[in-house]
């Protein structure tokens, strides 16, 4: 086998792979809605047991459970949704249906989602619609009062969401540091940089360290807090 084209594969297996306490944690650190969204590991093995995420996960037990970005894209989405009080059954609604047009087995990591009067609404071929009422039509004035999804973008090549910010400056994209927290724009976890501020190091020294304008630093270390509050 050539030894790169392996390489390559050992590397991408390990792209973006995260436990359910990490992935609790990251989602509710990035909610800065009007409320509290706390999100738990029992409360994403129950959004994965009603198949929202990869199919193959629903039967995996909750100690063993990993989930790759795509799902952890999906679980964002979703919490968002809830705390917009769309119910669960519109939620799955909108993913069957989007399932089903979209041939993705995790369309709300390949969408650009809206929500507002309780539904889930999406730009399908150039017309806003409501999946979850199966594609209805919707006025595109109501662009103006629904809540957009926040914070992904989106590989032109799959459609698939190729990085998502959690908060201002910090990037997840699962190429890079294995999909860890990372300062925007470049290969620096956050945790390195909130981890040498911790140590005693001043904010001008960890920014000339890493070549990064101080506000950098601080939205890295303002991360790490709202991680630690999670």
């Amino acid at each position: 086998m050539n030894v790169e084209l392996e390489s390559l594969r050992i590397s991408s297996a390990f792209e973006g792979i995260y436990d359910l306490p990490e992935a609790a944690r990251y989602l509710s650190a990035s909610w800065q809605g009007p409320q509290l969204l706390p999100v738990s590991s029992a409360k994403m093995i129950g959004w994965i047991r009603k198949g929202v995420a990869s199919q193959d996960l629903v039967e995996v037990g909750g100690r063993e459970l990993l989930i790759g970005f795509e799902d952890l894209i999906s679980m964002r989405v979703i919490a968002a949704l809830r705390a917009a009080h769309v119910s669960w059954p519109a939620i799955r609604q909108a993913e069957h249906w989007l399932r089903r047009e979209t041939g993705s087995e995790r369309p709300f990591a390949t969408e650009t989602i809206w929500t507002g009067h309780r539904q889930v609404f999406i730009e399908w071929k150039k017309q806003l619609v409501s999946a979850s009422t199966s594609g209805q039509a919707a006025f595109d004035f109501l662009l103006e009062f629904l809540i957009p999804v926040h914070g992904l973008l989106f590989s032109e090549e799959t459609h698939m969401a190729r990085s998502w910010e959690p908060s201002e400056g910090v990037v997840l994209e699962p190429a890079v540091q294995f999909g860890a927290p990372c300062i925007k724009g470049t290969r620096i976890p956050t945790r390195t940089v909130a981890g040498m501020i911790e140590a005693g190091d001043s904010l001008e020294y960890v920014a000339r360290a890493f070549d990064q304008p101080i506000e950098a630093i601080e939205e890295a270390c303002e991360w790490e807090r709202l991680l630690r509050a999670a």
